[in-house]
């Protein structure tokens, strides 16, 4: 990622790979570990700062009743 590279027209599908291991290892670990989490809103989640349960069974309660599936709080118990 420190130096610029530039190549006209198309490149084989090899070279892109080489490019971006190349590319991957220029980067420290800080860089790489920066790069692999992606900041995201989860609704209903975020909206509290944080939430109490008295039992496990309370929270799974609330998950099934509160959350959208796709974020995968859901029991498979309860779908």
């Amino acid at each position: 990622m420190r130096k610029v590279t530039y190549q006209i027209g198309r490149i084989s599908e090899e070279e892109q790979l080489r490019f971006d291991f190349a590319d991957g290892l220029s980067r420290t670990v800080y860089e790489r570990i920066q790069l692999g989490f992606l900041p995201m809103k989860l609704p209903v989640i975020d909206e509290a700062p944080y939430r109490i349960f008295g039992t496990t069974r309370e929270y799974r309660k609330w998950a099934n009743e509160n959350t959208p599936t796709w974020l995968g709080y859901h029991s498979k118990d309860d779908q």
